[in-house]
């Protein structure tokens, strides 16, 4: 504080001679100015400035070196005013910084306690993690007591051991002792055992008992094509079939009621209709005897409903027929009755009915006369025992 005091004093001395106000130089150039030679001695420029009246040399010299002096002075005061700006920034920065060396006393302490138990958990750790016996690239985690892995919260963690992974306290991927690989609670199941030429898949719950397949939400597609898709259609596909043969049934039942021969008459011709499974047919042919030992016939039918097709084929709507019958060996000639021959034998027949009818009446008569006759001898046989009992008797008491 005193060297500022000076320093003020000193720059209020030369002020007056300063002719004009300059600019203040905060680089060294001012203190460099004040040790050169024409400056060296203040005191002795003043001397000679009153010596020489004013003289305009050394006013000029005098007041140039005014100037400099009075900006080393300017500069002088910032540097110190800096200085003491710094020393009491400097106590805020060292109380500070005591405080945090006492934080830091503390965290170091604690520190080196967490140091300490994490190189016991390290070793722990160390013991667990080794390099498998006769290996260099396999590691080992456990022993054969230390063989779960738990990551997580104490309550349902995570759980890794020798079987799979558990998540939560249910089965994430495990692997049982028949060594099939389960996947989720409910489990689904990829068999290791390859049954019939196939790797086996099914679905288990939690109790271990088989329960169906399902995919939901999702389509199940092999070799790019869906499942359900063929399922869809193969369904309608069997009922199209289903639907095609009942057409063919009732079309061959339509042709089957068509005439095949004409007996009494050159030509012949029918209708004929058929029903199955609600589908109806309708048929129409004709048969033409060509001569003794030929007919030829033919005929078609169709069924309502239209044609079905069943994928890769079609059931039609319509049929048709053709065919002939050609006869072999000796013809015989049909015997014709004529109507008069008709009604005798139909008066015979009449006759032959009453005949019999009487032979019925009398067969009863002479039936009921047996029975009669029966019952009378098995009368006579009772009585004719009863009397051998009775002679035995006699006999018996007269010896």
């Amino acid at each position: 504080m005193n060297k500022l005091l000076s320093r003020i004093i000193m720059s209020s001395l030369y002020f007056p001679f300063i002719s004009s106000p300059a600019k203040a130089d905060f680089t060294n150039t001012s203190v460099q100015s004040l040790s050169s030679s024409d400056c060296a001695n203040i005191s002795v420029l003043t001397a000679a400035n009153h010596t020489a009246n004013d003289g305009p040399d050394a006013n000029h010299t005098l007041n140039n070196c005014n100037v400099s002096h009075t900006n080393a002075l300017i500069r002088g005061l910032e540097i110190d005013n800096a200085i003491e700006d710094l020393t009491i920034s400097n106590d805020s920065d060292i109380a500070t910084n005591s405080s945090n060396i006492s934080s830091n006393d503390t965290d170091i302490a604690s520190n080196s306690s967490n140091i300490s138990s994490n190189d016991t958990d390290i070793s722990g750790l160390q013991s667990l993690i080794n390099t498998k016996s006769g290996s260099i690239t396999t590691a080992r985690i456990g022993d054969s007591t230390k063989n779960i892995l738990e990551i997580g919260p104490t309550t349902n963690p995570t759980t890794i051991n020798q079987s799979g992974i558990s998540v939560s306290g249910g089965n994430l991927i495990k692997k049982d002792s028949d060594g099939n690989i389960h996947i989720g609670k409910n489990s689904f199941v990829i068999g290791n055992e390859v049954l019939n030429g196939a790797h086996p898949i099914w679905a288990e719950d939690e109790n271990g008992s088989k329960i169906p397949l399902n995919i939901y939400g999702s389509d199940l597609q092999i070799n790019g094509v869906s499942v359900q898709g063929q399922i869809d259609t193969n369904k309608t596909n069997i009922k199209n079939l289903g639907s095609g043969i009942a057409g063919s049934t009732a079309l061959t039942a339509a042709l089957t009621a068509l005439p095949h021969t004409s007996e009494e008459s050159k030509h012949s011709c029918g209708i004929g209709s058929g029903a199955y499974s609600s589908r109806y047919a309708i048929g129409f042919g004709c048969a033409s005897k060509v001569n003794k030992r030929f007919d030829v016939n033919a005929g078609g039918s169709y069924v309502f409903g239209g044609a079905k097709s069943y994928g890769e084929g079609t059931l039609d709507n319509g049929v048709v027929k053709a065919g002939f019958v050609f006869k072999l060996g000796e013809l015989k000639k049909p015997s014709q009755i004529s109507l008069k021959d008709k009604k005798i034998i139909d008066k015979k027949i009449s006759i032959l009915e009453k005949d019999n009818k009487n032979l019925k009446l009398k067969n009863n008569d002479i039936i009921s006369q047996n029975q009669k006759l029966l019952a009378r001898l098995e009368k006579l046989e009772n009585i004719a025992s009863m009397f051998q009992s009775n002679s035995n008797m006699i006999s018996v008491i007269r010896n």
